[in-house]
């Protein structure tokens, strides 16, 4: 009995050792019919269950490294963009294709500050009516802090072939843009609005609608005051920048300047 165990044991090793050498010697066989591969009908079941775990493995390790590739290809795709424009290309396609790759940016953000504006207000009311005299405890004075934000950037939706010189012999390029701008309205954060107030006896407290009211006043201010910290010199230089990092990519020296 014991021989005939080692004798199944060794036909099972050997069946296995077979099937392992027909797996890795797929890529240059066409086909491995069942009975070639097995030499028991009985044993038929088992063999093809091995198959089936060996083929789900490397499948699976297949497609994990498929997918792995495809998410990477798919975070690089506008570097890949770049760099294809030089290959294979002629000169009026590279041309093409570097507009077409500029103007998908769009409005490309560039810089975005974040300030606090105050706002300070002092009125007389009596009974919730605005009155012109300033009676003993209708005074009030309103103080209320608004932070927002705002981004900067430059519109790049604009730009045309005459606005783009490129020496393909040299590979160097001059580009003209627009000048940065603020891209859109200010953002008020209203959840970190603070509101202080001293009222006289006949007024009611100040609330956070108060804010609300006064928030086209508030993004104006976030407005100039960015525009006074230079928020659209940072957008300058950082769009520079990116357009360098963008066409070097392509093999192309540019130099960038923004219209007067």
């Amino acid at each position: 009995m014991k021989q005939d165990n080692n004798s199944k044991d060794e036909r099972k090793l050997e069946e296995i050792e077979k099937l392992l050498k027909e797996l890795k010697a797929s890529d240059k066989e066409s086909a491995v019919t069942v009975d070639e591969a097995f030499a028991r009908p009985r044993k038929k079941r088992r063999s093809l269950g091995s198959i089936l775990m060996l083929f789900f493995s490397l499948w699976r390790k297949s497609f994990l490294i498929i997918a792995l590739i495809v998410i990477l290809l798919v975070a690089s795709l506008p570097f890949i963009a770049f760099y294809l424009i030089k290959q294979g290309s002629t000169f009026t396609e590279q041309k093409t294709s570097f507009l077409e790759q500029i103007q998908d940016l769009n409005e490309m953000a560039t810089a975005e500050a974040y300030t606090k504006v105050i706002i300070e207000r002092q009125d007389n009311q009596l009974f919730g009516q605005s009155i012109g005299l300033n009676l003993p405890g209708t005074k009030r004075q309103l103080l209320v802090v608004i932070p927002g934000a705002i981004k900067a950037g430059v519109d790049l939706s604009t730009v045309t072939k005459k606005d783009m010189d490129i020496n393909e012999a040299n590979k160097t390029a001059t580009l003209k843009l627009p000048k940065p701008e603020f891209l859109g309205g200010a953002e008020i954060f209203f959840d970190q609005v603070e509101v202080y107030s001293f009222e006289g006896v006949f007024r009611e407290k100040a609330n956070i609608t108060e804010a609300y009211e006064l928030a086209d006043e508030a993004k104006k201010l976030i407005r100039e005051e960015s525009a006074g910290q230079g928020v659209l010199e940072t957008a300058e230089k950082n769009a520079e920048q990116t357009l360098h990092e963008m066409f070097s990519l392509a093999g192309y020296d540019v130099t960038i300047q923004f219209e007067e």
